[in-house]
């Protein structure tokens, strides 16, 4: 895990990153399609190139939303440092984000993305939440739609787990 800094650079730093990935996207679409195969081409291309930072950017930019919310709902205190995974290569002992206070774990949260809890996502929420709920600290779940998150709150109920799951879409689109 990496020290998370301040919130303004974090936010820069996304700002920043969106800004490059979107400049990319434009250059990879500006291109004449007279063919469906020359637009296959583009698509791959597009793909290939993007997909990653589309996920990555908006995984790191969630974090900092969540780690916002647990000071704003007064679930940790302003002075928390934090830590985090920014880019999803955290191990299998480490949260996407973690506060601390005096050295020890205070918070541990684990953020998804994803809208729909269907196919692969549903099996990989289960797996996140056990990994979670071995964690220090209180335990945050934090989705960006109300059906990922009850999902979570349903899955943390039969797991019998203490761990919060929180739905942020309204913090992340106000964020923005």
């Amino acid at each position: 895990m990496e020290r998370l800094g301040t919130f303004p650079d974090a936010r820069a730093k996304a700002l920043s990153d969106i800004q490059t990935l979107l400049t990319r996207i434009q250059m990879i679409a500006a291109v004449e399609i007279n063919e469906v195969a020359q637009g296959i081409d583009v698509l791959k291309r597009l793909r290939a190139e993007t997909y990653e930072d589309l996920n990555q950017i908006q995984h790191e930019y969630m974090i900092l939303c969540a780690a916002q919310w647990l000071i704003d709902q007064h679930r940790c205190p302003p002075d928390t440092i934090w830590s985090w995974n920014p880019r999803q290569t955290g191990g299998a002992d480490e949260p996407d984000l973690r506060g601390e206070r005096s050295g020890s774990a205070i918070v541990s949260a684990e953020i998804t993305t994803s809208t729909q809890p269907k196919g692969m996502i549903d099996s990989r929420m289960r797996k996140t939440l056990e990994k979670l709920s071995k964690m220090a600290g209180q335990q945050f779940y934090f989705t960006a739609s109300p059906s990922m998150c009850q999902r979570a709150q349903t899955k943390i109920t039969k797991g019998g787990w203490q761990i919060h799951a929180v739905c942020l879409p309204a913090v992340v689109e106000d964020a923005l």
